[in-house]
């Protein structure tokens, strides 16, 4: 933890335990001066003596920083869960855009050949009719 984030959780700690300075001081074997700095964040603290600190308070960073680790783990996988439920619905939507425009396509395609046969047709009746005429 660094400063000023470690002052201010020993600030915390120590305020929900019904703690004055004093009092932490006297169960850590520190001066009143070193925990005043180290809450206002004005020095970085030795480990043995943020260590000291953490066991007069009750207080287990280890414990501490793995629910932290959980926390993040468990907004990172609702956030790709949420990232898969977008891409699925992209994806569907492309999906079902792609399907209506080949059958959109594949319906023109039916009107343009059914416009060109009839067009043929017309012709060969025309041109069947010209020769049964000649006659």
């Amino acid at each position: 933890m660094k400063q000023p984030e470690l002052g201010k959780k020993i600030i915390e700690l120590r305020k929900s335990k019904g703690l004055t300075q004093e009092e932490l001081v006297e169960k850590c074997n520190l001066n009143v001066r070193t925990l005043q700095r180290i809450e206002a964040g004005e020095v970085n603290p030795r480990n043995y003596t943020k260590k000291s600190i953490f066991v007069a308070l009750d207080y287990d960073e280890n414990a501490a920083s793995i629910n932290k680790e959980n926390t993040i783990k468990k907004i990172y996988n609702q956030l790709q869960k949420f990232n898969m439920m977008n891409n699925s619905k992209f994806f569907f939507h492309n999906f079902f855009l792609s399907i209506g425009i080949v059958w959109f396509l594949s319906a023109l395609a039916i009107v343009i050949f059914e416009l060109n046969f009839q067009k043929k047709r017309n012709t060969l009746d025309l041109n069947f009719s010209f020769c049964i005429c000649a006659d």
